[in-house]
């Protein structure tokens, strides 16, 4: 009974009606083989998280309760943790972009943010920051070449 209450907290609809937008992201993620779980109440989901991937079950998780009905911070989020998924499917777990092309998109508070994640993660999740902003049609594209879908 407990692992059924939990699936179906973990697998609430969005928050908001599916836009186009955010189903044709998340659409794009799960063509390269990635679940993505819209979460009211993931245990993971704690305040303040707004979504994450899991590489050992192959999973974008949307903590949608934490986005206060935000959908363009969804989008943005659905983007970030869909790239994550990129990054290790189709680059080995690498950035794609070089340095000079992730530094100037790059926000104050990002710079001040990334200081948090290991050494070894930065350079993934400053691409993964940068990638988000990408307009979704680019993003589309761009996922569907990089990983030759």
């Amino acid at each position: 009974m407990k692992r059924f209450l939990l699936l179906a907290v973990a697998m609430a609809a969005p928050a908001a009606a599916f836009t186009p937008e955010l189903q044709g992201v998340e659409e794009t993620i799960e063509r390269i083989g990635t679940k993505v779980l819209w979460s009211m109440g993931y245990p993971e989901c704690r305040q303040g998280i707004l979504g994450f991937y899991r590489p050992s079950i192959d999973t974008v998780i949307i903590c949608q309760g934490n986005h206060r009905r935000n959908v363009a911070e969804l989008l943005s989020t659905l983007k970030h943790e869909g790239w994550h998924a990129v990054q290790r499917k189709c680059n080995n777990n690498r950035a794609a972009l070089r340095d000079d092309q992730i530094r100037p998109y790059l926000n104050r508070n990002d710079r001040v943010n990334l200081h948090r994640y290991h050494p070894k993660q930065q350079r993934a999740e400053a691409e993964a920051r940068v990638v988000e902003q990408i307009p979704t049609t680019a993003w589309i594209r761009g996922v569907k070449t990089y990983c030759d879908l």
